[in-house]
C-alpha cells in the first residue's frame, strides 16, 4: 500500500513540475438555452435528461404563457415530453419544470411544493426575472444558444486552469499561460 501511495504522489509532483502539462478533459453534455423575454435575455442550462434533450429538440419556441399564483407561468404544450417527476420540496426561482407530460412552466419565485414536476433544467441567474415577466401573462421564446457543452478540465496539477471561452463556435481552454482546444491539444 506504501509503495502504491508513493508511485501516485511521485506521478503526480512529476506532472505539476514538467514543462509540458497534459490536460484531459471530461466533457459533460449540457445544452444552454436562451430565455427570451420582452427585451431581456438569460441564459438557462437544460437538465442532462431525456427530458431536457426533448425540450431542446422542440427550440425554437414562443410561447404565450399564462401567470399563476404571483409565482410562476405556464404554457401547455402540442406535444409530450418524457418525464421523471419527483417533489422538489422547494422550487427555485428561475426552474424551468414540467407539470404532467405536457405543462411547462417557468418559475420566478421561491417557495416550498408538495407538488410533483420533471426537472427541464434551470435560468443560471434569476435576477430580474421577475420583473421581466411582470405580473400578467407574457410571450416568452426559448431558442438554443451558441454554447452546448460545459468542460470540465482534470489537470494533473494543483492548479486549476484560469479561463475558458466560445471563439468562433470554438471553446478554449487557457492554462499557465497557454491554449488548448477541446481535444487537449495545443494552440500555437
Amino acid at each position: 500500500m506504501k509503495r502504491i501511495l508513493f508511485f501516485l504522489v511521485a506521478v503526480c509532483l512529476s506532472a505539476a513540475s514538467s514543462s509540458k502539462t497534459l490536460v484531459a478533459y471530461n466533457t459533460e453534455n449540457t445544452m444552454q438555452i436562451n430565455v427570451i423575454v420582452g427585451t431581456k435575455t438569460f441564459t438557462a442550462t437544460l437538465a442532462d435528461s431525456e427530458t431536457g434533450r426533448a425540450f431542446a429538440q422542440l427550440l425554437p419556441l414562443t410561447l404565450s404563457m399564462t401567470e399563476l399564483n404571483g409565482n410562476e407561468k405556464y404554457h401547455y404544450l402540442d406535444s409530450s415530453l418524457p418525464t421523471d417527476s419527483y417533489q422538489p420540496g422547494t422550487i427555485h426561482a428561475g426552474d424551468l419544470m414540467l407539470y404532467g407530460n405536457n405543462c411547462l412552466v417557468l418559475f420566478y419565485e421561491t417557495f416550498s411544493s408538495s407538488y410533483s414536476y420533471t426537472r427541464i433544467g434551470s435560468i443560471d441567474d434569476p435576477t430580474g426575472l421577475a420583473a421581466a415577466l411582470g405580473s400578467g401573462n407574457v410571450s416568452v421564446r426559448f431558442e438554443k444558444s451558441a454554447t452546448t457543452e460545459n468542460l470540465t478540465p482534470t489537470v494533473p496539477s494543483a492548479q486549476a486552469p484560469s479561463t475558458k471561452f466560445l471563439e468562433n463556435g470554438q471553446v478554449y481552454l487557457k492554462y499557465k499561460g497557454t491554449m488548448y482546444n477541446v481535444q487537449g491539444q495545443e494552440i500555437k
